[in-house]
């Protein structure tokens, strides 16, 4: 592995870096010497020594004084939780997805927020056959889609307006580009408790997305039903935009259970 990547500045060099010697430390039950980080990461030693002091420093790696070797650090076990609660939002949100699918019949589909995007993690796909599906591990800017529209509205104002000025990406002719027009729609949003959007991702697709939340109250993803615009009544729209609501309430309360239970 070599030590610079192509195509990263100085910031994103540094952080793969850290990153790199971080996960040495996941494959090993023992504490290991910067010799050992070395040859594991393909980095010099020079570079690991001044990566594992910044570590130290900061408590995320402790050293043996006796033995010079390394280990994890307590503030390592902080991390924990967080990694326990996105593993959960994944293993309940798939239950969920399952369970929305049979009601609805259509594809259903699980977001994760990333900074000012979000990435699917997880859909189920309807058994019909012309139906909606999207790529999952795929990611796309929080001002796109239904799902991106569940997760903005209800963030921070501060990150909301770093996201909307921000230059803003279109997907399709219907995306909505204009920073007043995505405050008008996640005004709406917010009073409706979930969005709504039509052939911004797929030509003749409409979904409903509903956001979910974490045990803090904390927006991070959200849970959508994709259907055929083709194939909706209003009667139809309402009864989905209300199943996508309750699945995402759903979800947001296995969030919110302790890690025991």
């Amino acid at each position: 592995m070599s030590e610079t990547k192509t195509g990263q500045g100085p910031a994103d060099s540094t952080t793969a870096r850290v990153a790199e010697v971080l996960l040495a430390f996941a494959g090993s039950k023992e504490p290991i010497g910067i010799t050992d980080i070395a040859r594991a990461t393909g980095l010099s030693k020079a570079v690991v020594h001044r990566i594992v002091q910044t570590l130290c420093a900061s408590g995320f790696l402790w050293q043996n004084h006796e033995t010079r070797k390394y280990q994890v650090g307590f503030a390592a076990f902080s991390l924990v939780d967080s990694a326990n609660q996105t593993s959960k939002f994944r293993r309940h949100g798939m239950e969920v997805l399952a369970n929305l699918a049979e009601t609805t019949g259509e594809t259903t589909t699980l977001s994760g927020r990333i900074g000012h995007r979000r990435v699917y993690v997880g859909q189920v796909e309807s058994r019909q056959l012309v139906r909606i599906s999207v790529e999952v591990g795929a990611a796309h800017p929080l001002t796109i889609g239904a799902s991106g529209a569940a997760i903005l509205a209800f963030l921070p104002e501060d990150e909301v307006e770093a996201v909307l000025n921000a230059p803003v990406p279109a997907m399709s002719a219907t995306t909505i580009t204009e920073p007043e027009l995505l405050r008008e729609r996640l005004r709406a949003v917010r009073r409706d408790g979930f969005a709504r959007t039509t052939g911004e991702r797929v030509r003749d697709s409409t979904s409903f997305a509903a956001p979910v939340r974490n045990r803090f109250d904390e927006v991070i993803g959200a849970i959508s039903v994709a259907a055929l615009t083709s194939r909706l009544t209003h009667e139809r729209e309402r009864a989905l935009a209300a199943q996508a609501i309750e699945a995402a309430d759903a979800l947001s309360g296995e969030l919110k259970t302790p890690l025991h239970h």
